[in-house]
């Protein structure tokens, strides 16, 4: 499998007398909320990098969020719980992984991680479950050959 994974967990318990079922629900609000703001973000709106012309694409500029054409990649990206202290954004199209890291012909995309971390940023200081989460991202590439 190809593509690029936000994995967000609080654990262990960080605020006394929040249980399981409460932190599943914060996690699951968040993941929702990174995936709406980053298909969102993607609107055919965002080019303004190269115009490949023939096939009518404008690609979306370095540090933005990619340009959607197709919808392939908007109707790839999902979330799932993996466990009440954890879950996943994620996209399994092989580009995702490329548009996460950059390819030696073209820069980073702003993807799902930055996606996540302005959802968590808007959200209020005093949110202690937001102040314990944490979140790492990772791209898998399928091997050619």
């Amino acid at each position: 499998m190809s593509g690029v994974q936000v994995e967000v967990k609080l654990d262990p318990l960080p605020v006394p007398g929040v249980d399981d079922e409460e932190i599943a629900a914060w996690i699951e609000e968040r993941l929702n909320d990174a995936r709406n703001y980053f298909v969102r973000a993607m609107g055919p709106r965002s080019g303004g990098g190269r115009n490949y012309g023939r096939r009518g694409h404008v690609a979306s500029s370095p540090g933005q969020f990619p340009r959607t054409d197709e919808g392939r990649l908007v109707n790839s990206i999902d979330y799932q719980m993996t466990s009440p202290h954890s879950g996943q954004l994620f996209s399994d199209i092989e580009y995702a992984a490329y548009l996460t890291d950059g390819t030696r012909y073209m820069a980073p995309r702003r993807m799902l991680k930055d996606a996540l971390d302005e959802v968590l940023a808007a959200r209020p200081q005093t949110d202690q479950l937001a102040k314990a989460a944490t979140w790492k991202q990772q791209t898998f590439y399928e091997p050619h050959g």
